[in-house]
């Protein structure tokens, strides 16, 4: 029996049924998470505006209870970050060759991405996504931008070889022939580039745009210019197969988005029990921000995502998933992601009561670090410095939680003070500026350098409680910067380090 339902989990996620609804396709995979108490405050903070609504401010009228309350407020202040999120394959853009009239196509699809308008041609997928940053970051399943993604990555694969092949043939001529002339040299090389253009239908050396398109939208009729719905053209900034999930950026001017981007918060998915309480939001059948409620089935469930692989400590949820929810967050109580709705087993390929979603935990260490290099990147792009970076992981959440208690337990038998304070390293990359002899100093206090398992203490002066304090710290540092860390061991031993935060690799 055990055989057969690990067998049928691994159908149903590594072959997602396709349905319509109004001619627009879906997916059948989702992600769940877990509720917290119903008599919480739902609240977060965008931009530094503070957008707490509490359960008690609803009007008494309505007789509605209090777990009622609640979570008509977390749809009230959750649901404007839900979005509805498909790709489009242009009638405009071919695939395989780019021709003149292509090219001009293409152009008359900017000007509709600019008006914020869906292009003409067909859907390869839709689903759910949600906003995690201010500067329009969006997290989805991957599954739900799959075909979108692989065709594009073909395009620009093929571009390359072209590319590469001109780069080496002129480096080839240059080599095995001797031109005193330095123009023929030009010449051969712009004979070789027009060649390439010419085969490849690029004029100028100008890119097409990409052959599908991936856009999102801000609820039916919630933001609309007159009477026609607003989509916004994304970028595919990376993607985690292994996770099921895709970053996503709006590539709309950040003053006209203001009022639209509120990033959601994250919960702890490793925190949840079974029993507890959970909400989803999505757009199942493109029905938008529809919200259902459930509660957690399971944890540690072990499913088969997209990319063959185990998705290690899922959450199981009887929380209605539906196609078009992928993508979708799950939430507790207090309005927090806890899961990323991902897949169910149905026979139907609606809803059956049984859905599983990507643990918020890995989901927020994931997107957090495609969305830093992005960043990163598009600084570097403009000539401008990035964070520093001091090439030294620390532990989070429960791992950062079971190394301190361990180290708790120790100093009690030792009858030394239990108070531990600090982020726990737990890896150094071998280009950090803390292995570079030229950027390691130790006082007294101690000899030797920064080992795995010390713990920083403070930066720059600044005392660091746990890892999410060294994180939002680091964050304010910029490369070139020289900083002072203290670090200390697990014998309580001190010792400064003084390091020139390095570059991002990227």
């Amino acid at each position: 029996m055990m055989a057969f339902g690990r067998s049928l989990l691994s159908f149903v996620c590594i072959a997602p049924v396709a349905f319509a609804f109004n001619n627009i396709p879906f997916r059948n995979l989702h992600r769940k998470v877990h509720l917290a108490p119903s008599n919480a405050v739902v609240g977060n903070t965008l931009d530094g505006v503070d957008v707490t609504v509490k359960a008690t401010e609803l009007d008494d009228s309505l007789g509605l209870s209090p777990e009622e309350k609640t979570v008509v407020n977390i749809h009230r202040v959750c649901s404007p970050s839900v979005v509805y999120v498909t790709s489009v394959l242009s009638s405009s853009s071919p695939v395989s060759t780019r021709t003149r009239r292509g090219r001009k196509k293409a152009e008359s699809n900017n000007s509709q991405k600019q008006e914020n308008k869906l292009p003409n041609g067909m859907s390869l997928g839709s689903g759910s996504g949600f906003v995690i940053d201010s500067e329009g970051y969006i997290v989805t399943n991957y599954h739900v931008v799959q075909r979108a993604y692989e065709s594009n990555q073909a395009v620009l694969q093929y571009e390359k070889f072209w590319d590469d092949l001109a780069k080496n043939t002129t480096k080839n001529i240059k080599d095995k022939l001797s031109f005193s002339n330095s123009n023929v040299v030009d010449n051969v090389e712009g004979v070789l580039n027009r060649t390439v253009n010419a085969i490849t239908g690029r004029e100028n050396n100008e890119t097409e745009v990409l052959p599908v398109g991936v856009f999102v939208r801000f609820g039916e009729n919630g933001e609309t210019d007159g009477s026609v719905t607003s989509y916004y053209y994304c970028e595919i900034v990376d993607v985690k197969k292994e996770l099921d999930i895709a970053v996503l950026k709006i590539m709309e001017s950040s003053d006209k988005m203001n009022n639209l981007l509120k990033p959601m918060e994250y919960g702890s998915s490793s925190n949840l029990v079974v029993g507890q309480s959970l909400l989803a939001i999505g757009n199942p059948f493109g029905l938008d921000r529809t919200i259902t409620s459930g509660l957690v089935s399971a944890t540690g469930r072990s499913v088969t995502g997209v990319a063959g692989n185990q998705i290690k400590n899922c959450i199981q949820t009887d929380c209605a998933i539906n196609p078009g929810n992928s993508g979708g967050p799950l939430l507790n109580l207090k309005g927090e992601v806890v899961g990323v709705n991902t897949m169910i087993i149905s026979a139907s390929g609606s809803s059956s009561g049984i859905g599983f979603a990507v643990p918020g935990d890995s989901v927020k260490e994931s997107a957090d670090k495609i969305i830093e290099l992005d960043k990163q990147r598009r600084l570097r792009n403009a000539k401008r410095k990035g964070r520093g970076w001091l090439g030294a992981a620390v532990a989070t959440s429960s791992l950062e939680e079971s190394l301190r208690k361990r180290l708790i337990s120790s100093l009690k038998q030792n009858k030394n003070s239990d108070e531990v304070v600090g982020a726990f390293i737990t890896s150094i990359d071998t280009k950090s500026p803390l292995m570079s002899q030229e950027g390691v100093s130790t006082t007294s206090i101690t000899n030797g350098n920064v080992q795995i398992g010390d713990r920083i203490v403070s930066v720059g002066g600044n005392a660091i409680e746990n890892a999410e304090a060294f994180v939002t710290e680091m964050k304010g540092r910029v490369e070139g910067e020289n900083l002072s860390l203290t670090i200390e061991n697990v014998s309580g031993e001190r010792r400064v380090v003084y390091v020139t935060l390095g570059q991002i690799p990227l």
